[in-house]
């Protein structure tokens, strides 16, 4: 069951929330709202004590132990379990390695060994077969068979200190008990005890669907995009998300200006939205002017440009149009994040790509000529686009964007888009933002001469 997001926030805060909450869709805003809900739900006061964040990569049992200890005190209690994917048996190879990636960079250590502790268990794998590249350890090719993802070379440091740190702590994956927790759903849970979970997406098998359809409500969190150019794409839930709190409004010719100069990165819209709203002051609207005066554009030539070269792992190319944006402002903090963005937004479209092609069966060890992808390849791809109402997109751009897909491994991809969230942050903590980007765009663009 669905609701709107707004009124299960105010149900939240007149303590009435519901047992079972799943937030699904885009990362940033799906855990952004959860957070929010939580925080409806369990007063300022008791948050300290009944307010509980963990990873999935915790297991089963133990979300079932934090939900059926009854609370300290007589107030509200929530559970936030972000990463619920990892509850099922069944996982993306790649995404859960991406995740555990993400958690031990992000100095959550524990969860990041137990996340990968569990994806490589069912190969019988502990501490020392994970330390990738030391002696005993599993070999790539031995991963990709048994696991179904590979780490990189680039991999072997993060994975040799997490099969240290497991070893150190005696860190084993969680039992595979999700029974657990679905028989503790069935059962109810205590009374103003709330899990809230969080995910791309829970598919129709998972272990805990059906207890969510029972008893919860499903909340979709997503930037949908209802076309090819940057104008379908739609904001709305973030600007409220931002800009709400805030009683201030993001004129429509100020919108269109925004993801015009930035592309799609929600992450950087969001902090420019901060920034426009501090700007703004006292006024209740973010004008176009607002926009034009403090966020440095990406251009859209420009956009698709950066796009193409990422694309092609073109590295000349891309180092010349961020100098030549740099000779124009003469400011490498104005350009640093919406180029960051830019970058960013090409790797995630690679990687979307990949994942379309990988499903057709199209990655296979000969690349398709462009009359056999057109016969073979992109009535599929015409399909998908009519069937989510988006624009069907030229024949020859597809053909072009499926090549340049194959050229790099998913993995590949994914550690991209962690190295573009490492120098996000980075940015944001005082790093030269010239070598800063330079640095990224050798990673990134590792084809290039």
């Amino acid at each position: 069951m669905a609701a709107e997001f707004s009124t299960l926030l105010e149900e939240a805060a007149a303590g009435k929330g519901r047992p079972i909450y799943l937030v699904e869709g885009d990362e940033y805003l799906a855990r952004s709202a959860a957070r929010e809900l939580a925080e409806a739900l369990v007063p300022e006061k008791d948050r300290a004590l009944n307010l509980i964040v963990i990873d999935a990569a915790g297991g089963a049992r133990e979300i079932a132990q934090h939900l059926v200890t009854i609370a300290m005190f007589p107030a509200p209690k929530a559970v936030v379990v972000e990463g619920a994917e990892a509850l099922d048996e069944e996982v993306d190879a790649e995404r859960e390695l991406s995740r555990a990636r993400d958690l031990w960079q992000g100095k959550r250590q524990r969860d990041g060994a137990r996340r990968l502790l569990k994806l490589v268990r069912r190969a019988g794998w502990g501490a020392v077969e994970i330390a990738f590249g030391t002696k005993g350890a599993q070999s790539a090719a031995k991963w990709r068979k048994e696991i179904g993802a590979a780490p990189e070379d680039g991999d072997k440091a993060w994975l040799q200190e997490l099969s240290g740190y497991a070893t150190a702590q005696k860190i084993q994956a969680p039992p595979e008990d999700v029974d657990t927790l679905v028989r503790a759903l069935d059962r109810g849970l205590p009374p103003k005890t709330h899990l809230v979970l969080v995910a791309e997406k829970l598919g129709a098998r998972h272990p805990l669907s059906r207890a969510i359809e029972q008893h919860g409500v499903t909340i979709s969190r997503k930037a949908e995009r209802r076309g090819r150019g940057i104008e379908t794409l739609d904001i709305a839930t973030l600007v409220e998300h931002e800009l709400g709190p805030l009683k201030k409004k993001l004129a429509r010719d100020a919108e269109l200006e925004l993801k015009n100069r930035l592309g799609d990165d929600l992450r950087l819209i969001a902090v420019e939205l901060q920034k426009l709203a501090n700007y703004a002051g006292e006024k209740p609207q973010i004008t176009r002017a607002d926009v034009e005066a403090i966020v440095a554009p990406v251009r859209e030539e420009e956009f698709f440009a950066l796009g193409e070269a990422v694309g092609e792992g073109d590295l000349a190319r891309a180092l010349q149009l961020f100098r030549d944006e740099l000779r124009r402002k003469n400011n490498a903090s104005a350009v640093a994040l919406p180029f960051l963005g830019g970058i960013a937004s090409s790797v995630r479209k690679l990687l979307y790509d990949r994942a379309r092609y990988e499903a057709l069966d199209a990655m296979g060890p000969r690349e398709l000529a462009y009359d056999e992808f057109q016969r073979r390849l992109f009535p599929a791809v015409e399909g998908e686009c009519k069937a989510k109402g988006q624009k069907v997109p030229n024949p020859y751009g597809s053909w072009l964007n499926y090549k340049r897909a194959r050229r790099r491994s998913r993995p590949q991809l994914r550690r991209a888009l962690i190295l573009c969230a490492e120098a996000d942050a980075a940015v944001k903590h005082g790093a030269d933002p010239e070598l800063l980007i330079e640095r990224l765009l050798l990673d990134v663009c590792p084809r290039a001469n």
